[in-house]
């Protein structure tokens, strides 16, 4: 898309990061004009010299009127001042972003002085730069293959976002979208929190190491390590003196909890606990082995066998499953992966801002939300379910055909909650005594599918079946049913299913019913989906049933449950399954290759264990998943 070949650029900040924008812009021709402002005539000068810009200036008043799209590249805390000097200078067609380490204070600033045209305003932030510092240190090819985190606001037009991604993507840059508390959360720990390490590690050497005036003593032997881990400690003080003091309590909170784990690895040596070192060692040691290896591949091997758009995950290789005692809490399940993409997928094309919730943040969903991303369609999230999406524009070229204009903000859709998940908690709750757990987000349909209907039997209603009678409640917030979920005692059941439109995972959900209920289930099936379910089912069915076969029937009936490892083929279902089975016996069930749990699921194992299932996660794995 050309969406910036008829505009000028103002770049105001002509340091590492503005020099590197004027210096990408101007190598691939990407703009009609570049111009520059700054307190540094020279570096200016110098830029103009280089053919970098095309104009400078070091009254912003003079630049401001003409340009279309201006990059704020200050300090953080001197944003503020850019955005009032632009407040007399502009009018409401030109796109304004920055390039601020912190965003919540740049975002609250911009909603307080430019209150009726935040349409045109996009906050942004490069993760990427140096310890040096000046637009001498900048180079073009700065931002290639390197992240660029948007925040974009609900008042964001889309051609101005889409705008803003295309100057981003053109300088090679792959652009994300978060909110701002989001971004300034994770970059307090991904950034900030190890430029105060490094600060402080020098400090501490000189200080508690070596001798008062003689810090030549631990230099003189500081091996390779010393110096990767505190080359940060050499940038530019007064900015991260700004960042600091703009994400004070995100980067407070995560440095407590660093504290706290500085404790526990202090006790670990106090005690000798070799093992537990190691243990920590080694999990440390492969999550950071994969992120090089996403971030820096090392050799051309490696950049052939990275995935584009690949998910990073850390995949459980096996599951120690235990009786669990009682099912307490509340809990929404996130919406099946198939039907947030297609109702995503009407929204993309449509005029305005659309937002879900419940969205699941699974590869399969991520993988879709990035392919819009690629086409250029904004789109911010998932972030704990909650998705937005700016429709409409996708095929614009030429933004000097159309006035950015406040964009329509539609009302928030809810997603229904994936039938398979709350099964799970249903027969949860239908193995364990004294269950009491809500769960909501359920669509408003699935109270009339507790009831058989006459063209058949629905997911739900095959739990009602089994002896689960649902207690709902219809006045949730989102518009959407909640159901409380008792405990009860699953009973045999006869299903005839032939002709129905139960799905594969239906079929597991029946079979876990049937394991755990109190007698024989008969199910009435067609004979290749017989065969198929109880391949897919593999060792778990006869570990935890007898199967008799007459005919087109399948008479399932409980046993005892003894130990014994279940292979799950890579089919996280099935696990998801056999650690709900595996509630009802007396004995320590290990589930082997349960398959990609986390990408599929993401964070459904912990949310599990919270509600009171009985397992742990005894090893686990780095996948790349797509």
């Amino acid at each position: 898309m050309k969406l910036l070949h008829t505009k000028t650029i103002l770049i105001v900040g002509l340091g590492l990061i503005g020099g590197s924008i004027a210096r990408g812009l101007a190598a691939g021709k990407h703009c009609k004009r570049i111009l520059a402002h700054g307190r540094d005539s020279i570096a200016l000068q110098s830029a103009l010299n280089d053919g970098n810009i095309d104009a400078y200036s070091t009254d912003l008043s003079v630049l401001a009127p003409q340009a279309d799209v201006i990059v704020i590249c200050t300090p953080t805390l001197s944003v503020r001042k850019v955005l009032e000097e632009l407040k007399d200078f502009i009018d409401s067609q030109v796109i304004i972003t920055d390039a601020a380490s912190v965003k919540s204070n740049v975002v609250a600033d911009a909603r307080m002085l430019f209150p009726d045209s935040l349409h045109r305003f996009v906050p942004g932030h490069p993760i990427a730069g140096s310890e040096q510092s000046g637009y001498a240190a900048s180079r073009s090819e700065l931002f290639n293959k390197r992240k660029v985190i948007l925040t974009p606001l609900k008042e964001n037009s889309t051609v101005a976002l889409q705008t803003v991604m295309s100057l981003w993507q053109l300088l090679g840059a792959d652009v994300h979208a978060m909110s701002a508390e989001r971004h300034d959360v994770v970059l307090a720990g991904t950034s900030h929190l190890p430029h105060l390490l490094a600060y402080s590690l020098v400090n501490t050497l000189v200080d508690s190491v070596s001798q008062p005036d003689r810090a030549q003593q631990v230099f003189d032997y500081a091996a390779g390590g010393f110096a990767d881990f505190s080359r940060i400690a050499s940038s530019d003080p007064v900015m991260w003196r700004d960042i600091f003091l703009a994400n004070k309590n995100a980067t407070i909170d995560v440095l407590d909890s660093y504290i706290n784990e500085l404790q526990k690895m202090r006790h670990k040596l106090m005690i000798s606990d070799g093992a537990g070192l190691h243990s920590e060692f080694s999990r440390a040691k492969l999550i950071r082995d994969e992120f090089i290896k996403r971030f820096r591949p090392d050799n051309k091997k490696d950049n052939e066998n990275m995935i584009s758009g690949a998910n990073f995950a850390v995949e459980p290789e096996t599951i120690a499953v235990y009786p669990g005692s009682f099912l307490t809490g509340q809990f929404r399940p996130a919406a099946d992966a198939q039907v947030s993409i297609a109702i995503i997928d009407q929204c993309k094309s449509q005029q305005g801002v659309f937002e879900f919730f419940g969205v699941p943040e699974s590869t399969k969903v991520l993988d879709y939300l990035q392919t819009l991303r690629d086409k250029n369609i904004p789109v911010l999230g998932p972030e704990s379910g909650y998705l937005r999406v700016y429709g409409g524009d996708c095929g614009m070229t030429d933004t000097s055909k159309a006035s950015l204009i406040k964009p329509v903000l539609f009302k928030a859709t809810a997603l229904p909650a994936d039938e398979f998940l709350c099964g799970l908690l249903v027969l949860g709750a239908g193995v364990m005594k004294d269950s009491h757990v809500r769960l909501s987000g359920l669509a408003q349909n699935l109270e009339q599918n507790l009831k058989k209907q006459s063209d058949g039997i629905t997911f739900f209603a095959i739990l009602a079946e089994f002896g689960f009678s649902a207690h709902w409640h219809t006045d949730t917030a989102d518009g959407l049913s909640s159901l409380q979920i008792n405990s009860f005692r699953p009973e045999a059941a006869t299903l005839n299913l032939v002709n129905t439109s139960i799905d594969d995972n239906g079929l597991l959900i029946i079979f876990a019913a049937a394991a755990i209920s109190s007698g024989t289930t008969r199910v009435t099936l067609d004979p290749a989906r017989i065969a198929a379910w109880l391949n897919r089912l593999g060792e778990l069915a006869s570990w935890a049933a007898t199967i008799l076969i007459e005919g087109s029937a399948v008479c399932i009936t409980p046993k005892e449950l003894q130990s014994t490892t279940i292979p799950c083929n890579a089919d996280p279902y099935l696990a998801l399954i056999a650690i709900v089975i595996g509630q009802a016996s007396k004995h320590t069930v290990l589930i082997n290759q349960p398959g990609a749990l986390a990408s599929n699921f993401p964070g459904l194992l912990a949310e599990l264990s919270r509600l009171g299932f009985g397992f742990n996660v005894q090893s686990t794995t780095a996948q790349e998943t797509h």
